[in-house]
């Protein structure tokens, strides 16, 4: 038996006992000693939470008070003492700094929930990617916290990955499997990529201020669509049913990511997206989301508004630009073939 049909015979063998090659790579993933950059980068975010916290050096100062006794003890605790009080001071600028350490670590678009949502629900990653743009960009203008912005949005629609087909992003041309449902089941499905969010976060261990981007992106908005359809067969429909469980946002950024997921689904379904009509967009959703009292608990003023809605026209119109119309393409010219010189020798 020769080389090429041993390895044959091995790759049927391992077609038809799957379970076993699984075990095999689970046991190869286990005895790996590669450290993952999440677990280290969230024991660093430990660390600098505790370095940070000027409790615990004017713990370590009133320890030494006690323990060291003389002149050494004083001075170690004078040491103490200044850098708890230069803690204190600089508090409001350092606090972000463990955090910061802990989103980067999800930020990895190669995390298992962005690899899955990459790869089955492409039109949802695309929609995520441009949205997070949005939310960072208006976070960093009025001092949120723009990493959280982001990486927030990357995860605020991971619960469409139990039902991708069902979201029009996702849906190829003519294809849309809600025309054969009931409105009440479709709005069903719509709204349980909420709860379906939350659940493979918290399987996947995704913290919790990542996890209210999920659960607040929509507020308790209606499902507007479907609770319209529902209305031409029976007006008497609760419109609780067809309305998303909530919270609305508790923070300027999940305020934001709400927004930015709005205006960048309605920009993007416009049939001339001119620099008018985008910024017509914008200021009318940001319009909508307050007359609806969706921003009535996140702590954002007009003014932050103001500045949220220039962020977004600004980067929408960049992203949906006007493109020149290439000429048709020429015919292209005969090139005679070569000719062989291996045939003339």
């Amino acid at each position: 038996m020769n080389l090429w049909q041993r390895l044959s015979e091995r790759d049927a063998a391992d077609e038809a006992d799957p379970p076993d090659r699984n075990k095999r790579d689970d046991a190869v993933a286990r005895t790996s000693f590669a450290p993952r950059l999440d677990v280290i980068l969230e024991i660093a975010a430990v660390t600098a939470r505790i370095l940070l916290d000027p409790r615990v050096t004017f713990a370590l100062a009133i320890a030494v008070v006690i323990l060291v006794p003389g002149r050494v003890g004083e001075l170690i605790t004078a040491f103490f003492v200044a850098v708890g009080a230069l803690l204190v001071y600089r508090a409001r600028q350092w606090r972000r700094i463990p955090d910061h350490i802990r989103w980067l670590a999800w930020a990895d678009l190669n995390m298992p929930l962005m690899r899955r949502l990459s790869l089955e629900a492409p039109g949802t990653y695309a929609h995520t990617i441009a949205m997070a743009n949005l939310t960072e960009a208006a976070c960093n203008a009025i001092g949120a916290d723009g990493l959280l912005g982001r990486v927030g949005s990357y995860y605020h629609d991971v619960g469409k990955l139990r039902k991708p087909q069902h979201f029009v992003e996702n849906q190829p041309r003519g294809r849309n499997p809600h025309d054969k449902l009931k409105p009440a089941t479709s709005a069903a499905i719509i709204r349980s990529h909420v709860r379906d969010g939350i659940e493979l976060a918290k399987e996947n261990g995704v913290p919790r201020p990542i996890r209210a981007f999920i659960a607040e992106h929509h507020g308790t908005l209606p499902i507007a669509y479907f609770l319209a359809k529902a209305r031409e067969r029976d007006d008497s429909v609760n419109a609780n049913e067809y309305s998303y469980p909530g919270p609305i946002p508790q923070s300027a950024e999940t305020a934001i990511c709400m927004l930015a997921d709005a205006a960048e689904a309605k920009v993007r379904a416009l049939a001339d997206p001119t620099p008018v009509a985008i910024r017509t967009m914008v200021e009318a959703t940001i319009a909508q989301r307050m007359e609806e009292g969706q921003l009535a608990d996140a702590p954002i003023t007009l003014r932050q508004l103001s500045i949220v809605r220039e962020q977004f026209v600004r980067i929408l119109t960049g992203m949906f630009h006007g493109r020149i119309e290439y000429p048709s393409p020429v015919r292209p010219m005969a090139i005679a073939p070569k000719r062989d010189s291996r045939a003339s020798a």
